[in-house]
Parts: C-alpha cells; sequence; structure tokens
C-alpha cells in the first residue's frame, strides 16, 4: 500500500500486481508533461520507503530478511488503453518500451544496483536526478546501442560521499570505455574506498580484472547483448 501510494501521489497508472512486483505508468489516461520525472521520482521515493519499512520489519522480527525491491524504468511510445475481449477487458500498456522496462528491473542485478534507467529516460526527465552510467546495450527490437542509467537520487538529496564516489566512478568508466583496464581497476576501487560495497563499482572491477587476463576481440564496440527475458 506504501508502494502504490507514492506512485499515486506522483499521478502514476498501476497497471496490474504481478507477484511481488508494481507495474506502472505516467502520462494516460491523463496527458502528464513531466511524465519520465515523475517516474524518476516515485523510484527515488520507493527505495527510501523501503528503508523506513525494513526499519519496522526488523525491529518487529516480521521477516528474518529485509525487503529488497528492484526498479527498471523506460520512456517511450507504447500502446496504451482497453485491450483484450467484451468479457474479459482490461487499461493497460504494450510494446517494445514496456517490455524494456520489464527487462531492466532483473537486470539490476547484473550491476549490483537498485534502479536501472533508460537512456530515454535519462533524457527526458530533466536534471533534477543524481544518475550513474553503466553500459551501452543492445535489446532485442532496438537497434540502436542505448545507454542505461543508474538512478541514484534527486541532485537536491544527495550526500557528499555519496556524490564523490559517483564522480569516481564516473571517471573509472571514462577509463573503461576506452578499454584502459588497469587505470579503470585502480579508479573503481578508489570508490569502494569512499563507497565501501558499492555494487557498481564492485562489478567493473570484476569486468577490468577479467579483461587483464582476457581482452575483449579487438573489434568490440563495447556493446552488451540483452537478450529476452
Amino acid at each position: 500500500e506504501e508502494m502504490s501510494n507514492i506512485i499515486l501521489d506522483q499521478r502514476g497508472t498501476i497497471d496490474k500486481y504481478e507477484g511481488d512486483a508494481i507495474i506502472a505508468f505516467f502520462g494516460a489516461p491523463v496527458p502528464l508533461e513531466d511524465h519520465a520525472a515523475r517516474a524518476c521520482r516515485s523510484a527515488v521515493h520507493m527505495k527510501k520507503m523501503e528503508r523506513i519499512l525494513n526499519e519496522h520489519i526488523l525491529r518487529e522480527k516480521l521477516s528474518a530478511v529485509p525487503l529488497v525491491t528492484r526498479i527498471g524504468v523506460n520512456t517511450g511510445e507504447m500502446v496504451v488503453g482497453n485491450m483484450g475481449t467484451q468479457k474479459r477487458m482490461d487499461y493497460t500498456i504494450m510494446g517494445n518500451s514496456v517490455n524494456l522496462a520489464a527487462r531492466l528491473e532483473g537486470v539490476n542485478k547484473q550491476y549490483g544496483t537498485w534502479i536501472l534507467i533508460s537512456e530515454e529516460t535519462y533524457k527526458t526527465a530533466g536534471a533534477e536526478f543524481a544518475v550513474r552510467p553503466m553500459d551501452r546495450v543492445r535489446v532485442v527490437g532496438i537497434s540502436q546501442p542505448v545507454r542505461l542509467y543508474e538512478l541514484v537520487d534527486e541532485k537536491k538529496a544527495l550526500d557528499a560521499k555519496t556524490a564523490e564516489g559517483m564522480e569516481l566512478f564516473r571517471g573509472g568508466m571514462d577509463l573503461f570505455d576506452q578499454k584502459r583496464w588497469a587505470e579503470a581497476a585502480v579508479q573503481f576501487q578508489q570508490v569502494l574506498k569512499v563507497l565501501p560495497g558499492d555494487g557498481p563499482a564492485e562489478t567493473f572491477l570484476k569486468r577490468c580484472q577479467e579483461f587483464r587476463q582476457k581482452p575483449p576481440v579487438d573489434n568490440w564496440d563495447g556493446v552488451y547483448n540483452l537478450s529476452t527475458k
């Protein structure tokens, strides 16, 4: 209920509940100019609500393990409307843009991130969010590679330590993109000194170590293929 209310407060439309997942969209049935920013704001606020809920859950011993939420956000054209048959009709969303958002939710596991957004969302959401660049990826149904970003927080809420770690990480990613594995590895180690246990820094440090031992093919363009779910 708490998570759903955050979406509704941002004027999002809850499509359905699927297992422990909430599928929601912004900008229909009522058009919203700032739909991407509202989606990102919802994601950030949900992660903050998760921390509050976990304090309660662990204090009251309602669960032996904390609640963890992964979120994928994408922006693009999709089909929205009543779909189905006369006997079973649903107001819902369909299309490649929807599939990518669902895909990103699971891809978080590969990077040790909690919120992944697509390049289109990053471009559309405006400058109020602190993000970190991840890989460029190819996804099914889209020929052009797209850059993925970790959505960290609203800029106004970002603490100094996280900001410092993010800046070091960006430097590491620049070196990584240039295939300068040894230098990038040092940079990611610096991130881990500032942000111990940081998932993306650990992920890319491991990649650097693997590429130093066995470099990718010479003509590798730095793009990863994301297969279908």
